[in-house]
């Protein structure tokens, strides 16, 4: 698995316990800040470094332009729904292949991603890839999630196999290959040579 540099970490904030989803989410699209929802929880999301901002654009731009018309890459600010955990959480970045599904009206809680991308920072990295991993695998779209490291050009990149099993996926040439969508990330390109 990805090492994360040694550095104290923000914890994650309990806003509030005990609310039903109904109530997380009236919370939640009147706030100006993101909270995921954990079976309970209303958890407050820690910001982003300009380091993490940087990689998922890079990230996110290579994608766009290679599934343009095949599949809709959206970010940070689109909620995912995982009725199987009861949870709602933010991933870094979601591709969808095909047309995108909702659980409301107003298109904000995403059902059915093809792939998930975090971007792994001191303050989340760890209930990312071990909780929130577990989550995510539950999602019946759900073919791939991709680990990309904040301070080095490294990525890990898990595929559900034909038997419903997850695989880690090695890279090769420093290439990260989505195959669900049919497209790739070159890891020297997103990550700039002085960081």
């Amino acid at each position: 698995m990805i090492q994360q540099p040694n550095i104290l970490t923000e914890e994650r904030r309990v806003v509030r316990s005990g609310v039903g989803v109904e109530e997380y989410l009236a919370f939640e699209n009147a706030s100006e800040e993101r909270h995921e929802f954990h079976n309970g929880d209303i958890v407050a999301m820690p910001g982003n470094t300009g380091y993490h901002e940087e990689l998922s654009i890079e990230i996110a731009a290579s994608l766009l332009m290679q599934v343009r018309g095949r599949a809709k890459v959206f970010g940070s600010n689109l909620k995912v729904m995982i009725p199987t955990y009861n949870r709602y959480v933010y991933p870094d970045l979601s591709i969808v292949r095909g047309m995108p599904e909702y659980s409301d009206e107003g298109k904000r809680e995403l059902l059915n991603p093809t792939v998930i991308i975090e971007i792994l920072s001191p303050s989340t990295a760890d209930f990312d890839v071990t909780d929130k991993f577990t989550y995510y695998q539950s999602i019946p779209s759900l073919e791939e999630v991709a680990f990309f490291a904040q301070d080095r050009a490294h990525a890990e990149l898990f595929r559900k196999n034909a038997d419903g099993r997850w695989e880690m996926v090695e890279s090769k040439n420093g290439m990260v290959e989505f195959a669900s969508v049919q497209a790739n990330i070159s890891l020297a390109e997103i990550y700039p040579p002085n960081r």
